[in-house]
């Protein structure tokens, strides 16, 4: 099955690109705009961004090349003046792909009109015009006013899961049979949570109190996802490629972290370790071919975040010519973090045990420039935006032979807890 472009009328235009430096210092979070189309931020830099400029939607099991494909011609064409010349100024797209080849949900590449951007402290404004020079605001203030402040506090969300507690934990034992039966050595199963309100729920909020709330987290937002991932798929620069991988965790009450006892434990628990080495090893082996002299952590290292921490590695290589960011994500999704090992037989099992397409889902995230840099993150705790008052939310973990269902389901719900809270409020924006 060949990509499908699914937006053929996608403007053969000139884009005329115009990036120039914001000469104070600006708190990016207080100037998410209420109709974001796009965000990508952590630690208080990155960018936000309003309208859209140019976009190109493709499916298939070659979406990723299809789309790489269709920004390059278009930014070959571009006609850039970048003043500032730092990460993330200039022409970039956007990126949310779809986690399965034949996902009902397309997947996107799009460039915004005007994008508001810190990086190392520096900030400065994009705006885009296509086949003619963009129009320049007075202020970049004008284009990015005072994020919104949140409405009166939402009254009570109705959260209704796909499946029972005892319904969950169910699937999980008929995953960890179909391991124990050889099929797979390691299946990642996942839960959707559908989330609605009787008031609007606003992304630009929702972004401001997970990215307040969540620094150390890639927090991000288009089309119809949302979330603040902790897991660094395909990041690219300079012809170095980096990833972080995550696999294995350890829920925590009330945001709290684990004693040193508990955490030595964690660090040592072979069902964890046994989950942890087939991800680190995916991404290793899919490495080959686009990188070399590849460089793994000595061992898994803990990663503590509110609730919840993780055992982590980071792997880093030198990448080939020519080899772009989207190039390095489309090698490595799905990775054994998020499906399984092997890859077609743990997807097989996904397919028949999760009844909903995956869609934007435990899929790349990100953005990418005109040299084909970028930053892919890959989409966990998250949610879909359905309409205005409902949302979708979706997370899981990974099932070895030793998995107990219970722990399993504790998991999934401690990973849905950031955006059950970005929702709710429960922390200021």
């Amino acid at each position: 099955m060949s990509a499908q472009l699914l937006s053929p009328d996608a403007p053969a235009a000139t884009l005329v690109v115009r990036t120039l430096r914001i000469e104070e210092p600006v708190d990016l979070l207080g100037h998410v705009p209420a109709d974001v189309s796009g965000a990508w931020i952590r630690h208080g830099q990155g960018f936000v961004a309003r309208g859209t400029a140019w976009s190109v939607q493709t499916s298939g099991p070659h979406r990723f090349a299809a789309a790489g494909a269709a920004f390059r011609a278009l930014a070959e064409a571009a006609r850039v003046d970048d003043e500032v010349r730092v990460r993330t100024s200039g022409l970039i797209c956007l990126g949310s792909f779809s986690y399965a080849d034949a996902s009902e949900r397309p997947s996107t590449l799009m460039i915004p009109r005007a994008l508001l951007g810190v990086h190392d402290g520096e900030a400065f404004l994009t705006v885009v015009g296509v086949d003619e020079e963009p129009e320049l605001p007075v202020s970049w203030r004008d284009l990015f006013p005072s994020t919104p402040v949140p409405r009166a506090p939402l009254g009570e969300l109705e959260v209704e899961a796909d499946h029972t507690p005892d319904e969950y934990q169910a699937l999980v034992q008929q995953a960890v049979a179909e391991i124990r039966a050889g099929r797979a050595e390691k299946v990642v199963l996942s839960e959707r949570t559908a989330v609605r309100s009787a008031e609007p729920l606003e992304p630009a909020v929702m972004l401001a109190r997970l990215a307040r709330v969540y620094p150390s987290t890639w927090v991000y937002h288009l089309e119809d996802v949302v979330g603040a991932s902790p897991e660094m798929l395909a990041q690219t620069e300079e012809g170095r490629v980096f990833s972080r991988v995550l696999a294995g965790s350890r829920p925590v009450a009330d945001d709290g972290e684990l004693d040193e006892i508990d955490r030595r434990a964690f660090r040592c628990d072979a069902k964890e370790l046994s989950e942890h080495a087939f991800a680190v090893d995916s991404v290793v082996d899919r490495l080959a071919g686009l990188a070399e002299q590849i460089d793994v952590s000595a061992e898994p290292f803990v990663l503590r975040l509110p609730g919840l921490e993780h055992l982590a590695s980071d792997v880093s290589a030198t990448l080939r010519e020519g080899t772009t960011s989207l190039d390095v994500a489309s090698r490595l999704h799905p990775s054994a973090a998020v499906s399984g090992t092997p890859r077609e037989e743990a997807d097989r099992i996904i397919a028949e045990l999760e009844p909903q397409d995956r869609g934007g889902y435990a899929s790349p995230v990100g953005w990418m420039d005109s040299r084909g840099d970028g930053q892919w993150a890959i989409a966990l705790r998250m949610a879909h935006l359905v309409d205005e008052r409902t949302v979708v939310l979706q997370a899981g973990g990974g099932l070895v032979e030793a998995s107990d269902p219970v722990s399993e389901h504790a998991e999934a719900l401690a990973k849905c807890r950031p955006m059950l809270r970005a929702l709710r409020g429960d922390h200021p924006a």
